[in-house]
């Protein structure tokens, strides 16, 4: 079975945390601590496939958020996968800074963990058997968070001007990916951020030749004075994927 990561879902099944960085993106400037809970189901090949739950919290100082995958109903019957991903870092300014990662995969036939550790901005595997399958310099991953924070820039609720500005980095300690959300397109009450997810290091030179760049795109709607997401929508090698908020 193909690799799952959380922000991108399904590889057939991780193409968003799949989901949803280059250093330069800002969080909420809350003078109270802001939590979340989220419930979000997962269509592939046109059934579901599986649920993921998100949890996070972030005061002025700190963040610490989780993330948890399984697969459901008929793909759960032909293959058990589920995943959890955990991050912890420091608020500088109106950034979130990552201290460390742990990230957890069971696919039912095989069992990895990753950790990552962070100095400054430069994400370093200390566990994990798992290699790149093309090296992967300091220099390049430099400014890349983990998945787990990835998820939580993307998903969480945000304020207007925030929408539509995401160009970061994510690194799982295999692979980096650069993910980037520019376009904004307004209708229906909805605003959806258009980008692409795009495989930048580790990856092997057969895999790039076959997708380098997917489509993404991310449907916010108003809740309160802020806005939440309720859709993402994805594409893989093996067809569109798509998340549902189910709170």
């Amino acid at each position: 079975m193909p690799r799952m990561t959380p922000f991108c879902l399904p590889r057939p099944a991780h193409l968003l945390a799949p989901l949803l960085l280059c250093a330069a993106v800002g969080v909420p400037h809350a003078g109270l601590a802001n939590s979340e809970t989220q419930k979000w189901s997962v269509h592939a090949f046109g059934f579901k496939v599986g649920e993921l739950d998100v949890a996070a919290r972030q005061t002025q100082s700190a963040f610490a958020g989780k993330g948890s995958f399984y697969t459901t109903g008929l793909a759960g019957a032909l293959r058990r996968i589920r995943f959890t991903v955990q991050s912890q870092g420091a608020i500088r300014g109106n950034k979130i800074a990552p201290s460390r990662y742990d990230g957890f995969i069971d696919t039912g036939k095989r069992v990895s963990e990753t950790t990552l550790t962070f100095t400054g901005n430069l994400p370093r595997k200390t566990a994990g058997a798992q290699t790149p399958a093309a090296p992967i310099s300091d220099k390049v991953k430099r400014g890349a968070v983990d998945p787990m924070t990835m998820m939580w820039l993307t998903l969480r609720d945000q304020d207007a001007d925030q929408l539509c500005t995401l160009d970061q980095k994510q690194f799982d300690g295999t692979r980096l990916v650069r993910i980037t959300l520019k376009s904004r397109q307004n209708g229906d009450g909805k605003v959806t951020c258009v980008g692409t997810y795009d495989r930048i290091g580790g990856y092997s030179a057969e895999e790039l030749a076959e997708l380098k760049t997917s489509p993404l795109a991310i449907v916010y709607t108003p809740a309160g004075d802020r806005w939440r997401a309720n859709e993402v929508h994805l594409t893989s090698r093996h067809g569109k994927a798509k998340l549902f908020r189910r709170d």
